[in-house]
């Protein structure tokens, strides 16, 4: 019987430690590679709603001013006597209102 040599041995010991080397680095591969693909999903639904988080954002921004600007249009008393007048059909001392209907 002849028993192999060492450097024979040795060879297959090393083949079979850089298959499973290769084995968990491919493994290690494609687990990052899962990864980035579900957070790439998740990234691009948050981006989406970024979106139309901005838009609404801006949106509330457009009604704050305007909102503002009556509030500042308040303090002028030629324009409460006009709403006053519109609204509630106020009148000046010898005015007449005629409701035109719609």
């Amino acid at each position: 019987m002849t028993t192999p040599s060492p450097s024979h041995v040795n060879r297959k010991g090393q083949k079979r430690r850089i298959r499973l080397f290769l084995f968990f680095v491919l493994c290690l591969f494609v687990w990052i590679g899962y990864t980035l693909y579900l957070q790439g999903g998740m990234l691009s639904e948050k981006e989406a709603e970024l979106e139309t988080l901005k838009k609404e954002a801006a949106e509330v921004q457009q009604q704050q001013a305007e909102l503002a600007y009556k509030a500042s249009r308040l303090y002028d008393q030629e324009y409460i006597a006009e709403l006053a007048r519109k609204e509630w059909f106020f009148t000046k001392p010898g005015e007449s209102i005629y409701v035109i209907p719609e």
